[in-house]
C-alpha cells in the first residue's frame, strides 16, 4: 500500500510539475525614445543668415564709416554725378547693413493715398546703372536733425537733387536714415524718403535749418 502511494505521489508530483506555467522568456528591454528634434529658433537662424550676408559684403572704405557724419557724407556722394558716370556700387552696398531697405513713399498715378515701395540696395543699384546711364543726378544734404540713444541713430536729413552740378532743382524732400555702431563702424539699416511734391507740402522751417 505504501509502495502505491508513494507511486501516485511520484505521478502526481510529475504531472503538477509538468503542468506548471513555464517561467515566461525574458522580454527584450524597449528601445529608448528617439530624442525631440530641436526646435527651430528663428534668432539664431537670423543670425547666421546675417553673418554669411555681412562676410559677402564688400569691405567699406575706413573713412566712409568712421562717424555718423561720414557715412551720410558717403551716401550722398556716392549716387551724384553726370549722366553716363559710372557709379561707385560697391562703395554704395558697402555702406549697407544685411536686411537694409530703401523704402521711398510714391503716389501712384490715381491714387488718393501713399504708397511705400520698399526696395533693397542691390534693386537701388540695378535701377540706378539704367538710370544714369542717360541722367545725371546730384543729391545733397541741406540740413539735418539727429536723434540717438546708444548705438541707434535716427536722422532727418534734408535734401535737393538736380540733374546738374548747379542745374535746376528738381525735387526737395526729407530722407529719414536710420544708422547703427557695431562697436567698429557705422552703418545704414534703412532709408525712408518722401519728396515736396509728393507729400503735397513743403518741408517744415525746422528740418531746414542746420
Amino acid at each position: 500500500m505504501s509502495r502505491l502511494l508513494i507511486a501516485c505521489a511520484v505521478l502526481l508530483g510529475t504531472a503538477s510539475f509538468a503542468q506548471a506555467p513555464a517561467a515566461p522568456p525574458s522580454q527584450p528591454k524597449a528601445a529608448a525614445a528617439p530624442a525631440a528634434p530641436e526646435k527651430p529658433n528663428p534668432l539664431k537662424a537670423t543670425a547666421e543668415r546675417t553673418q554669411a550676408a555681412l562676410a559677402q559684403l564688400p569691405a567699406a572704405k575706413p573713412e566712409d564709416v568712421k562717424s555718423q557724419d561720414a557715412i551720410i557724407k558717403a551716401l550722398y556722394d556716392v549716387i551724384s554725378g553726370p549722366a553716363g558716370t559710372a557709379r561707385d556700387w560697391q562703395r554704395f552696398r558697402s555702406l549697407f547693413y544685411p536686411g537694409a531697405q530703401l523704402i521711398p513713399l510714391v503716389k501712384p498715378p490715381g491714387a488718393a493715398t501713399l504708397a511705400a515701395r520698399a526696395i533693397t540696395p542691390d534693386d537701388y543699384v540695378t535701377w540706378g546703372k539704367e538710370a544714369t546711364a542717360t541722367h545725371g543726378f546730384f543729391e545733397k544734404e541741406t540740413a539735418r536733425q539727429t536723434h540717438a540713444f546708444g548705438a541707434l541713430v535716427q536722422v532727418m536729413s534734408t535734401y535737393e537733387a538736380r540733374g546738374t552740378q548747379d542745374g535746376p532743382l528738381i525735387a526737395k524732400g526729407v530722407n529719414s536714415i536710420q544708422l547703427f555702431n557695431d562697436g567698429q563702424r557705422w552703418w545704414v539699416m534703412n532709408i525712408f524718403w518722401i519728396d515736396e511734391n509728393t507729400a503735397g507740402i513743403k518741408v517744415p522751417k525746422d528740418l531746414t535749418q542746420k
